[in-house]
């Protein structure tokens, strides 16, 4: 590779990092006026009544499933929305059916390493 091929190469990869980090004005959507979006509550999700402990959310009165974590970076369950105690419930299931269901399987399919005769399958 010969230096004006580098140059090139550097030259399309700095042309694609502008593009991409630059804010483009032009492509900006209009701000919606405030006649123009429906009234919404304000919900003070910092409020210390709302988080046990520093890390669970529970809000009924807040709309949304997930909000953001009071502490680091994420995202975390507003436990006062029913959705979100199903979405809990539905994981928490299936990592229990992964992790129970093949050694279950193994057990009841008689699929172990000992035969029934109590030997194994390299010899007794």
């Amino acid at each position: 590779m010969n230096i004006s091929e580098i140059l090139l190469v550097c030259g399309v990869l700095i042309a694609i990092v502008l593009a991409l980090f630059l804010p483009m004005p032009h492509l900006r959507t209009k701000a919606n006026t405030p006649t123009d979006r429906p009234r919404t509550d304000v919900v003070f999700r910092d409020d210390d009544r709302y988080w046990s402990g520093g890390f669970l959310y529970n809000n009924p009165d807040d709309p949304a499933m997930f909000v953001p974590k009071r502490f680091g970076i994420g995202w975390t369950l507003n436990f006062g929305h029913p959705q979100a105690r199903l979405f809990l419930i539905t994981i928490v299931v299936l990592l229990l059916v992964i992790v129970l269901l093949p050694p279950l399987l193994v057990a009841l399919l008689g699929g172990g390493s000992i035969h029934s005769s109590g030997c194994h399958t390299f010899g007794c």
